[in-house]
């Protein structure tokens, strides 16, 4: 217990000490909410369509928050890459597994917290507590995924930015699927967060949305241990 307690105090120093980290930690979270919160009531009534679109642009700036977490996660990740720290605590009483668990537990964490805010506090949809833990906890399993593949798939920092501008346009694009009205859309399904969306969408609704859940678990589970088996192979193999 002590040796996570002092796990979590270095990783908030870490991220209070690097500016980057600090603001998609903290302030890109809270810039996300005041938009929906404040400046989408504003704009609405210069743009009355915006109305129409409330609950896609909650979706999709709650998104937005929960990637944002990912990416903190993925860049003290590559930060210890380049130093070689990760190399090292293959040594450690601690171990890599448990570790790497440790940091994508933190991750998912911080993004349930903030995904239950946006979903709750800014007033556009109701949902009982059930379906807000359950819709919150799918979003913050997007964490994850997004910090597996950038510390998979980029070597630095620098990398990582570009790594992450593409996954955060994958994750977007299940939106499109509000705008299709044929069995195409679901193609967008491979991508785990369509199924967040569209569960949201159904309990918002009245229905139960448990083909979503279950579908959600599943694209969310294959495609988290993918990415786990790649970042281990290419980072510890």
């Amino acid at each position: 217990m002590q040796r996570l307690v002092r796990l979590i105090a270095l990783d908030f120093r870490m991220i209070l000490r690097e500016q980057m980290l600090w603001f998609m930690f903290w302030v890109a979270p809270a810039l996300q909410f005041a938009a929906v919160f404040l400046l989408l009531p504003v704009l609405e009534r210069f743009f009355p369509v915006l109305e129409g679109y409330r609950f896609l642009i909650l979706l999709l700036m709650t998104l937005q928050v929960v990637s944002s977490i990912g990416g903190v996660i993925a860049y003290m990740l590559l930060d210890e890459q380049d130093e070689e720290a990760l190399t090292a605590i293959r040594t450690m009483p601690v171990g890599v597994n448990t570790f790497l668990f440790y940091r994508l537990f933190l991750g998912t964490s911080a993004a349930f917290v903030f995904a239950v805010l946006m979903l709750a506090g800014t007033g556009i949809a109701h949902f009982t507590f059930f379906q807000l833990a359950l819709g919150a906890l799918l979003f913050a399993s997007a964490a994850p995924l997004v910090t597996l593949s950038l510390a998979s798939f980029a070597r630095n920092k620098v990398e990582g930015l570009a790594v992450y501008k593409v996954v955060s346009l994958v994750l977007l694009l299940p939106a499109a699927s509000f705008f299709i009205g044929s069995g195409l859309k679901y193609l967008l399904g491979a991508v785990p967060v369509y199924w967040t969306f569209h569960f949201l969408a159904a309990v918002a609704v009245g229905e139960t949305g448990w083909v979503e859940i279950g579908l959600a678990l599943l694209t969310h589970g294959l495609v988290f241990l993918g990415l786990l088996r790649v970042f281990k192979r290419r980072v510890f193999g």
